[in-house]
């Protein structure tokens, strides 16, 4: 199958097209680094060349706040709105607490089960999880590393491409919370930021790839209404 690209100018062709089909990719990066947007705009541009459909699930931020930030960035979907589905923390609770009341589920278990009802009820084959540090907020996991361990596994097989956003602390270069997350996962797409004087300049490096040829180099990343880029020399 073709390789999912991140649409990210001059990445794509350093790491053999872009990412694997079936692989779990963590987007990595502090506060403020851009993770969400980057993700959103891989699944929006996806939809758009219609190459399948998408599921963004979002719980940091509610649907028509994210929505309408992305439509300011140039990403407006327009009359695809049907080929990507975006559901909140709000939407998801409702429906979180339907399911765990019906099969006495947790709340990570009762997740698990809304992403695999959504494959059977969109077909689906890109899933961006924003984020797994709000995942762990609200779940109660009694084996962190298992639970992860078999939520990957669950992930793998659905047959998807899982874009999972990992929040990182400001001061350790820590992939995962849990120690597990970075060593499961294909792939770390890692974004970072460095201030110099009052200005701060946003970096990119695709730090772990499985199955592909690629630099761990880190370029700098720019953004603008027509998209991301790095710069190569």
């Amino acid at each position: 199958m073709d390789k999912i690209k991140t649409y990210v100018e001059g990445l794509d062709g350093r790491m053999d097209g872009g990412i694997p089909p079936g692989h779990i990719v963590l987007i990595c990066g502090t506060s403020g680094s851009m993770k969400s947007t980057l993700s959103y705009s891989i699944v929006h541009k996806y939809v758009k060349e219609g190459l399948g459909k998408a599921l963004y699930i979002s719980l940091e931020q509610n649907k028509e706040s994210l929505i309408t930030h992305m439509r300011k960035l140039g990403m407006d979907l327009k009359n695809d709105e049907e080929k990507l589905t975006v559901i909140d923390m709000a939407w998801l609770r409702t429906e979180l607490r339907k399911v765990a009341e019906k099969q006495d589920l947790s709340w990570f278990d009762s997740l698990q089960t809304q992403i695999e009802s959504y494959k059977k009820l969109i077909d689906y084959d890109l899933l961006v999880l924003d984020s797994l540090e709000a995942v762990f907020t609200i779940a109660d996991m009694e084996n962190p590393r298992n639970d992860i361990f078999l939520f990957f596994e669950k992930l793998r097989d659905l047959n998807i491409t899982s874009l999972l956003i990992s929040e990182m602390p400001q001061k350790r270069r820590v992939f995962g919370t849990h120690g597990i997350e970075a060593f499961l996962a294909d792939g770390i797409i890692h974004l970072d930021m460095e201030r110099t004087g009052t200005s701060v300049g946003r970096y990119l490096s695709v730090v772990k790839l499985r199955e592909v040829k690629h630099s761990t180099d880190y370029f700098p990343l720019l953004v603008d209404k027509s998209g991301f880029k790095i710069v190569t020399k």
